[in-house]
């Protein structure tokens, strides 16, 4: 489940650009094509192998149900309130899992039926960070410990 979720947010990451940057000499276009317009321009910017990414991440977010897509909507969200170190930790240990590993862990997850995958996530809610990890990593969930990546853990938020 994190897999996806953090592919996405990668994704829309990389898009922010699009949405963030305020149009240059668009007056006298309508409304929705200035917009548009940018996005376009930012799309022609961008190599293939993130396009990519990109289409794989729509086509992700078209086959999500309503309660999935608001679901996500609140993770970006946290991440967005989230220390700027904190992201990119995580985005660095994420990326330092092969490709192939993150993939084979996420199909594991999706093969799952939705009841299970319902049982374990409120399972590891009620897990500490290390049993949590070290279940994930026996269930094959996470790289096996011989092949662990080598990203940095994410810093812990201050206690308050």
């Amino acid at each position: 489940m994190k897999t996806p979720l953090i592919v996405i947010v990668l994704a829309l990451l990389c898009a922010l650009p699009l949405w963030a940057n305020p149009p240059k000499d668009s007056k006298g276009l309508p409304e929705g094509s200035q917009g548009e317009t940018r996005m376009l321009q930012q799309l022609l910017k961008m190599k293939p192998a993130d396009l990519t990414n990109l289409r794989q991440t729509i086509e992700r977010i078209e086959q999500m149900t309503s309660e999935e897509k608001e679901k996500l909507r609140k993770r970006v969200g946290e991440l967005n309130q989230m220390r700027p170190e904190r992201v990119k930790a995580m985005r660095e240990r994420f990326e330092s899992i092969p490709r192939g590993d993150r993939e084979a862990m996420r199909q594991r997850w999706l093969n799952l039926p939705v009841e299970e995958r319902h049982e374990w996530y409120q399972r590891l809610r009620t897990m500490g960070p290390e049993e949590r990890q070290k279940v994930l990593v026996e269930q094959g969930f996470l790289p096996t410990p011989g092949k662990a990546h080598k990203g940095k853990k994410p810093p812990s938020p201050p206690e308050e």
